[in-house]
């Protein structure tokens, strides 16, 4: 059961067909694990599709949660690829995924499109792109080894996180799988992945993170290389 939520603004222009790719990306795979939310939305397209009936034709349709959907997939070229493997011993250095049939389908299909290419940001997070076919975001997955901490950061943009498996806590509380969370510029935090399992996560960014305290100096401008 998830216990953080996108907030009714981003579910209603999620719901209207109006987020960008990248954001929308983000909302469905929170809702692939949150029955409240799936209901939300469709109570909201249900209420969109009432009011189309009343009005002069409007940019947004009944079935705009499909056509969104649609868009996401048609933006990247993603095809389903189910025999290819998510990881390879030529593609990461460390122990691969669980298996990555139990991730959301869209997460799934982005995963299986290219091999990933992981990259060390230090001992305990790795990094791999995701393609998305646009540029306004930074889509990426996220993972922590068991039982450690990734560098503490600051945000130079927005960054949406999804948890996909495992959990990780800050000192704003405890996430798990399905768990949205959001973060601004100026909200400082070091995620610690649970010591049972590896974290992995969703990460949509408007711009590089800023790695703060002792590890900053030396690591940023390795991020901001390989984020553009």
């Amino acid at each position: 059961m998830t216990l953080h939520h996108p907030n009714e603004n981003l579910l209603t222009e999620f719901a209207a067909g109006t987020l960008p790719i990248a954001q929308a990306l983000a909302i469905k795979t929170h809702l692939h694990f949150c029955s409240d939310c799936q209901q939300s939305v469709q109570k909201m397209e249900s209420f969109g599709g009432v009011l189309l009936e009343k009005l002069e034709p409007q940019p947004i349709s009944s079935d705009s949660f499909d056509k969104l959907m649609n868009s996401i997939e048609a933006s990247t070229g993603i095809v389903d690829k189910t025999t290819k493997p998510a990881f390879s011993p030529s593609n990461t250095s460390k122990s691969s995924l669980n298996n990555n049939k139990t991730l959301p389908k869209l997460i799934q299909k982005l995963m299986d499109q290219e091999p990933l290419k992981w990259k060390n940001i230090n001992r305990t997070l790795q990094t791999a792109t995701l393609t998305l076919g646009q540029n306004q975001y930074q889509v990426s997955l996220q993972r922590i080894e068991a039982g450690t901490s990734a560098p503490k950061h600051d945000h130079r943009g927005v960054e949406i996180t999804v948890v996909l498996e495992g959990s990780f806590s800050d000192t704003r509380g405890i996430y798990q799988k399905g768990d949205f969370l959001i973060k601004e510029p100026g909200d400082i935090h070091q995620p610690i992945c649970a010591r049972n399992q590896h974290c992995l996560c969703l990460s949509v960014e408007e711009a590089p993170v800023k790695l703060t305290g002792i590890w900053g100096a030396l690591l940023n401008p390795f991020i901001r290389l390989n984020a553009a």
